[in-house]
C-alpha cells in the first residue's frame, strides 16, 4: 500500500470523526451551556414567564392568571390541565444545586393543596439527594439539561441567534485545530510505516521522512494561539461588567449604563450616536467576553430618535 494513501486515509478519517464530534455532540454542549448561562441573567419575573410559557404548551395554565399581576414576584405557580392541579416551583440561577430539602418541600406543598403532581424548574443542576428523593412521587424535576431544550424556542430570537452564533464559533475554532491534528496524525502514521515497511526497490525512498515531518511545523502553533484565551467565570465576568459601566458613567454624552442582562447593555445618552459610540466600544472590547455584547442605545430626553440595537463585535 502507497505510504500517502495511509497517510491520507488517517487524516481523514480522524479529521472527520472530529469534526462529526464538535459539531453533533460539542456544539449542542456549548450552546446549552452559554443559554443557561444567558437565562441565569434574566429577571425572576422574566425567568419564571418564560417557564409558564413552556408549561403553556404543555396544557398546563395558570389556575389563577389574573392574581399574579398584583404579586411580587414569586416560586410557585398553581397550573391546571382540565380539572387536574399542579404546582409549578421555579429556582433561578444557574448555581442552584438542588438537594432533598427544596423537593420534599414541593412534595409536602403537593399534598396540602390535593395537587396531581408538581414541577421543579432550574438553570442549576439537580443533586442525587434530590433525585432520590424525588423517586416514587409525583415531581418532575427540569434542570439545566432539561429545561434548556423546553425553553430554546421561547426565547428572544435575537438572543437565540447571538448563542447559536457563538457555539458555532467555538466548532469552527475547535474543528480547524482538529484537522490540523488530523494532518498531523497523518504524517506520523507515514513515518511509523515508512520505518516498518522500507522500500525495496525505490530510490527515492529515504526522503520521505523529511518530507513528512513538513507538517509538524505549522500544526503545533495554533492550538497554542487558541487557548491564549479563557472565557472568564462569573465572579470575573461580573467585575468587567462593572468597570465598563464605571467608566461610561465618566464620558462626556452618557448619562447611565445598565446592564439589562449579561449579554444586553442599555445606555442613556444626551450627546449624538456618533460621538458616544465610539467610547462604548472602546471600554467593551477591551475585555474578549464582552466585546460582542447588544448595545441597546435610548435616544436623548425630547428627541424622536428610535432606540437604535449595536455590536462592536460579532461573535
Amino acid at each position: 500500500m502507497s505510504i500517502w494513501l495511509i497517510g491520507l486515509a488517517v487524516t481523514l478519517v480522524s479529521g472527520i470523526a472530529a469534526t462529526l464530534y464538535f459539531w453533533l455532540v460539542r456544539r449542542p454542549r456549548d450552546e446549552m451551556s452559554y443559554g443557561l448561562h444567558a437565562l441565569s441573567g434574566l429577571r425572576w419575573r422574566e425567568f419564571s414567564k418564560l417557564v409558564l410559557a413552556a408549561m403553556a404548551e404543555r396544557g398546563l395554565v395558570e389556575a389563577v392568571p389574573e392574581q399574579q399581576e398584583s404579586r411580587e414576584p414569586q416560586s410557585t405557580f398553581l397550573l391546571a390541565r382540565g380539572e387536574e392541579r399542579w404546582l409549578l416551583s421555579c429556582k433561578h440561577g444557574s448555581a442552584y444545586r438542588i438537594a432533598a430539602a427544596p423537593v420534599q418541600e414541593l412534595a409536602a406543598s403537593i399534598r396540602l393543596g390535593a395537587a396531581r403532581g408538581g414541577i421543579l424548574a432550574t438553570e442549576g443542576k439537580v443533586e442525587k439527594e434530590g433525585r432520590d428523593a424525588a423517586q416514587g412521587t409525583t415531581i418532575e424535576l427540569l434542570d439545566g439539561p432539561r429545561l434548556w431544550p423546553e425553553v430554546r424556542h421561547l426565547i428572544e430570537p435575537a438572543l437565540l441567534d447571538e448563542i447559536t452564533r457563538y457555539a458555532s464559533g467555538r466548532a469552527k475554532r475547535h474543528t480547524s485545530i482538529s484537522w490540523l491534528g488530523a494532518v498531523t496524525l497523518g504524517a506520523l502514521a507515514m513515518a511509523a510505516w515508512s520505518g516498518t515497511h522500507p522500500a525495496r526497490d525505490e530510490a527515492p525512498a529515504p526522503p520521505a521522512p523529511a518530507a513528512v515531518a513538513r507538517p509538524e511545523t505549522p500544526a503545533s502553533p495554533p492550538p497554542v494561539a487558541q487557548e491564549s484565551f479563557q472565557e472568564p467565570t462569573d465572579a470575573e465576568l461580573e467585575a468587567q461588567m462593572a468597570s465598563v459601566l464605571k467608566a461610561l458613567s465618566k464620558t462626556p454624552g452618557i448619562t447611565r449604563g445598565v446592564w439589562q442582562t449579561k449579554l444586553t447593555l442599555s445606555i442613556d445618552r444626551t450627546a449624538s450616536e456618533k460621538e458616544v459610540w465610539p467610547w462604548i466600544c472602546l471600554e467593551l472590547e477591551r475585555y474578549p467576553a464582552l466585546r460582542a455584547s447588544r448595545v441597546q442605545l435610548n435616544p436623548p430626553p425630547g428627541s424622536s430618535e428610535p432606540v437604535r440595537w449595536r455590536q462592536c463585535k460579532t461573535m
